[in-house]
Formats: C-alpha cells, sequence, structure tokens
C-alpha cells in the first residue's frame, strides 16, 4: 500500500511540474519527482539506484537548474517618465509601474533593465527586439495597432487644457494617444517636459494630456487658469508587448491576474496613487 502511495505521489509531481507556469515551481517541482522516484527505486530493493537518483536527480540537477534560472538575462523595458506611474528618483526608478516591473522580473528570474525613450520611439524599439516591454504611462494610440497590450493596470482619461483668448497652438506629445485629438494647427512635441515647459512659457494655447498628467501638473501650478474639456473616458495605462513575444505577453498577463485576484495590485494602486 505503501509502494502505491509513492508511485502516486511521483506521478503527482511530475504533473505539477510539467504544469507550473513560474519556472522556479517547475525546477522544484522536479527536485521533489526525482527524490520521490528514489523512494521507488528503493522499495524496487535497487538501494543504489535510490542513492544515485537522490544525489544527481534531486541534489546535483536541482541545484544547476537553480542556478540556471539565476543567469537568464535581462528584461528589457523600454520607457519613458510619467510619475508616480514611473520616475527616475535621485540615483535609482520609482513609482507603481517600477514596482510591477521589480516584482515581474522577480517572477521571470530575469533582471530589469530600463532604457529611457521618448514616447514615440517605443513602438520601433519594440518591433526591431532592441525591447520586450513598455511601460511608462502607455495609453494605445493610433501608432500601436501592432503592438500587444495588457488589461489596463491603472484607469484614466484624456482632456484637453485650453487658455481663454490665447491664440498659441494646441500641444500633445508626439506618439502618445493624445496627440490623437489634437485639433486643426495642433502640434506634437518629443516629451512631456517639453510641453510643460511651453504651457510655463506661455508659448502654448493649450494641451492634450491624460488626467494623471494634469494631476501632476495641477501640483506644481501648472496650467491652472486654463479651462479643462475632457475629451475621452473609459482608458486606462497598460503595458505594451511586441506582437511576436506571446511567451512574455502570457508570462505578463497571468503575473498581473495573480496580483489582481490576491488583492495586492490595488493594494499598489492605492499605495501609489492613494
Amino acid at each position: 500500500m505503501t509502494f502505491i502511495v509513492v508511485c502516486v505521489i511521483t506521478f503527482g509531481l511530475a504533473v505539477f511540474a510539467l504544469t507550473r507556469r513560474r519556472l522556479l515551481w517547475g525546477v522544484l517541482g522536479v527536485g521533489a519527482h526525482s527524490l520521490a522516484l528514489a523512494g521507488v527505486y528503493l522499495y524496487l530493493a535497487a538501494p543504489d539506484v535510490a542513492l544515485t537518483e537522490a544525489a544527481v536527480g534531486f541534489a546535483l540537477v536541482t541545484f544547476v537548474y537553480l542556478l540556471a534560472l539565476r543567469r537568464t538575462g535581462r528584461l528589457v523595458v523600454a520607457a519613458t517618465e510619467s510619475p508616480p506611474l514611473l520616475y527616475t528618483e535621485n540615483d535609482g526608478i520609482a513609482g507603481l509601474e517600477w514596482e510591477l516591473l521589480k516584482r515581474f522580473g522577480r517572477w521571470l528570474h530575469r533582471d530589469v533593465e530600463v532604457l529611457w525613450v521618448p514616447r514615440s520611439e517605443i513602438p520601433r524599439l519594440l518591433l526591431s527586439g532592441e525591447a520586450e516591454l513598455a511601460v511608462g504611462g502607455f495609453i494605445p494610440g493610433e501608432e500601436d495597432h501592432r503592438l500587444q497590450f495588457t488589461k489596463p493596470h491603472v484607469p484614466t482619461r484624456m482632456v484637453r487644457l485650453e487658455s481663454p483668448g490665447h491664440e498659441g497652438p494646441v500641444l500633445a506629445v508626439r506618439g502618445d494617444r493624445a496627440a490623437d485629438h489634437l485639433p486643426r494647427g495642433g502640434h506634437a512635441v518629443d516629451g512631456a517636459e517639453e510641453l510643460e515647459d511651453a504651457l510655463q512659457a506661455g508659448t502654448a494655447g493649450g494641451a492634450v494630456v491624460d488626467a494623471l498628467r494634469l494631476w501632476i501638473w495641477r501640483l506644481r501650478g501648472v496650467g491652472t487658469s486654463m479651462d479643462v474639456h475632457s475629451v475621452e473616458e473609459d482608458l486606462g495605462y497598460c503595458m505594451a508587448v511586441a506582437p511576436e513575444n506571446e511567451e512574455l505577453y502570457e508570462s505578463l498577463e497571468a503575473f498581473l491576474y495573480e496580483l489582481a485576484a490576491e488583492g495586492e495590485l490595488e493594494r499598489l494602486v492605492q499605495r501609489f496613487l492613494g
């Protein structure tokens, strides 16, 4: 009877190892399977084979796999600064999306490397394979139709700021969804900093931005005298993945689903955006 139980456990551990999404759990399952298999050999009166299986299959092979997991490479992320989602702080990086990236990197057993680029450069980097993932207040626009997007982790909307009586052009960040809503005569600029500088200098008659960017500007006293009009509702910040990288996309979706199911995603949103 004991022998049958050990055989069932061995088979169950094999199934467990083969069905894990996370590599770490798969490796631990393989190691436990080898240990159970050593028990099977012992019951079959083959102690030398059982000892070899335990020493090689469980100890040595599991150690080599765990070592390999620590050397599986980097996760290259293209990003634009978008506080409080993602921004530089002193010599490091902070924000909600950085916390998500760090946890996802550990989930994949890969080191995260961030490439700071203009928003308009992100599709090219993903499609060329120079980056695998894109974040930084990412709201899909018309130019991003070839990319894959996760479900939104933070809701938002798009608004237009207008300065009464000012004749300057309405501006938006090039490549961002906001640029899809520019009126005739509007201009796209390379980054949010350039857009903010134009508003402070009074050379812009308005801007199209997401609600989170507007909130940050209001905290800094930028555009407080401008009228605000909603131009698109029910949007959300996503993460973008290259279309051919299905494995990474499925892993990212599974990771975010697990965080949401545990309530951890909501806690992180409250912590950073409260």
